[in-house]
């Protein structure tokens, strides 16, 4: 079994991969737990008080606001977490990275969650937020697949 310390999996694995269980999101959710499934790798998802708002927001959004509840049921049920609770200051650098401008607004919590977390590897979608992040690995759904489960 392989073994990461912390992975951070971005909105987008938690909705698409809840909803469409043949895609790379759900085989990468299932890999760590997430179904009741076997586990085929070892390590804490990171989740912050501004992800769980991320999930329930688009999840309410796409889906109602039953559905949104079960996905995050569904992460607490059956993945192990580190949760960084929402004490953590982290003001000073999310106003840096605001003036430099190199990670979309949107997305700097969610770096900083990433980052604070001490994630081996972001999980997302998100190719533009990917490009910006350079402190550890960042993959999509599919190169994580290719990469640890191939």
């Amino acid at each position: 079994m392989l073994k990461f310390k912390r992975i951070f999996l971005d909105t987008n694995i938690y909705i698409i991969g809840d909803a469409d269980k043949t895609s790379p999101e759900s085989e990468i959710l299932e890999a760590f737990g997430y179904r009741k499934q076997n586990k085929k790798f070892q390590g804490e998802i990171i989740l912050s008080d501004v992800l769980l708002d991320q999930i329930r927001r688009v999840g309410k959004y796409l889906y109602g606001k039953d559905q949104a509840g079960e996905i995050i049921s569904n992460i607490w049920r059956w993945l192990d977490i580190y949760y960084l609770p929402s004490t953590i200051n982290w003001q000073q650098e999310k106003t840096l990275l605001e003036k430099d401008n190199l990670i979309p607004r949107e997305d700097i919590e969610i770096y900083l969650t990433a980052k604070i977390g001490e994630a081996d590897c972001f999980i997302s979608g998100n190719r533009k937020l990917l490009k910006t992040i350079a402190d550890f690995e960042c993959l999509t759904a599919e190169d994580f697949i290719l990469k640890y489960l191939n």
